[in-house]
């Protein structure tokens, strides 16, 4: 049979069609149903803004090419089994892969996404190990005061599942005002900037990719806290102020990122039971105004233009097949 997959280069993206292998022993053949694209990661690479070095890490399963060249490359996806095991065939999946409509894969690399999360939320779970991750890396306190700087989807997810927290006082700061209409909308404190913030925090999240607000974060950022850095800045420098009360306020900023579980958890989680959370929290909790935009496999050559020329307004983005 023959699967259709999304190409890119530094310039432009296409659909490409090749045939596709019936699937084997431990193999399953998987109808796409939606992916998601992790607009902020996937305008790094399409734009190659990453070194060789970086490219090589930021290599995902099933990827054909290189980053560096000519390459396939998605984040979070979820479709249906249609060959393979019967005991699976009907049930829906997610796993990390490439955009493509159908796809020959490794039984073992598949999560059962549960009845109790519909197809478009259970998109956002590759999202949301990342926000549990940051979370877990923040290791926030009864009555610690948070901010979350950039509401863009990781920034909007972190600030929903803190609003479940009890005892903990959280604002979100988002300076566009695109963003900030969706975001006043909802029940999460609103700043337009932080020029008006004078009290400090003891959590801040930069989910911004801007250099200049990691230094704002380190300036209202009490003594002892923590910033927990989620951007990622690709092969941009990063210049950053650290003569003030960084050093004598012992504050800590701290890299958070998902492809490992945090030390400290690593005696009782692995991969498979953050899964299992992070589908009970898309379950449980309203995520429905995150599924913004929605764009068919075929428009997709047109939205990664967009994309590279930082067109994109939306949250988020899914393709439907």
């Amino acid at each position: 049979m023959k699967a259709r997959t999304l190409w890119h280069n530094k310039t432009r993206s296409w659909i490409e069609s090749d045939n596709l292998k019936e699937p084997k022993s431990g193999e399953l053949l998987i109808k796409s149903l939606f992916s998601m694209v992790s607009q902020g990661t996937e305008r790094t690479v399409i734009t190659q803004n990453l070194s060789s070095g970086v490219a090589e890490r930021m290599a995902i399963p099933y990827m054909q090419g290189s980053l560096m060249d000519t390459f396939t490359y998605g984040y979070s996806l979820v479709g249906e089994v249609v060959s393979g095991d019967e005991s699976l065939i009907g049930r829906r999946v997610h796993l990390m892969h490439p955009h493509q409509d159908y796809l020959r894969i490794t039984t073992n690399d598949i999560f059962l996404i549960p009845d109790t999360v519909d197809s478009k939320t259970a998109t956002l779970a590759s999202n949301m190990e990342t926000v549990v991750n940051a979370i877990w890396d923040a290791e926030i306190n009864l009555g610690d005061k948070v901010l979350v700087m950039g509401y863009g989807l990781i920034g909007g997810l972190i600030a929903t599942v803190l609003s479940q927290m009890p005892g903990v006082r959280y604002a979100v700061v988002e300076t566009d005002s695109f963003r900030r209409k969706i975001l006043e909308e909802s029940e999460h404190a609103v700043f337009a900037d932080t020029d008006g913030i004078e009290e400090f925090y003891d959590v801040v999240f930069n989910t911004t990719s801007n250099e200049s607000a990691l230094q704002r974060a380190l300036e209202i950022t009490g003594d002892e806290g923590r910033i927990i850095e989620l951007s990622w800045y690709g092969g941009k420098n990063t210049i950053l102020k650290l003569g003030a009360d960084f050093h004598y306020g012992r504050k800590q900023i701290i890299s958070s990122q998902v492809s490992q579980i945090p030390f400290k958890k690593q005696p009782r989680w692995n991969y498979f039971n953050r899964k299992e959370l992070v589908f009970e929290l898309l379950s449980k909790l309203d995520f429905t105004s995150f599924i913004s935009s929605e764009i068919t496999f075929e428009e997709t050559p047109e939205f990664y233009l967009k994309l590279r020329n930082n067109e994109v307004q939306h949250l988020n983005t899914i393709i439907h097949y």
